[in-house]
């Protein structure tokens, strides 16, 4: 079990590792307005479009695998669209572009471009 800390905006005391309930929630809601929505991001309706084929194709042609990032492949069910070479590094939503990976390698690859 975690012990106390004070938050650090408000300083009650609190199991989490910065800050209360309260003060969290409103971090989390300044850095997503920061960030801005998936939309306005470029994940509208055509990425997700190129998403769900770009899954539906590896599953049909490899089944329930994730390739891998940084791991062996693997049995997965939690497959997902990932851009080769990211959003932010100048890539584009091409089927060319898209590989499939599991939301944990997903997450492991971040917003690096794949070798």
């Amino acid at each position: 079990m975690r012990r106390l800390r004070p938050c650090l905006v408000c300083g009650r005391l609190t199991r989490n590792a910065s800050r209360c309930d309260t003060d969290q929630a409103a971090w989390q809601q300044r850095q997503d307005q920061l960030r801005g929505s998936a939309h306005q991001r470029g994940y509208g309706q055509p990425w997700r479009k190129v998403a769900a084929a770009a899954v539906a194709a590896h599953r049909q042609t490899h089944g329930q695998w994730c390739p891998g990032w940084g791991v062996p492949a693997h049995p997965a069910s939690d497959l997902t669209a990932d851009h080769i070479t990211p959003k932010a590094a100048g890539g584009t939503d091409d089927p060319r572009n898209i590989q499939v990976l599991c939301r944990g390698c997903n997450s492991r690859k971040r917003n690096r471009p794949s070798t």
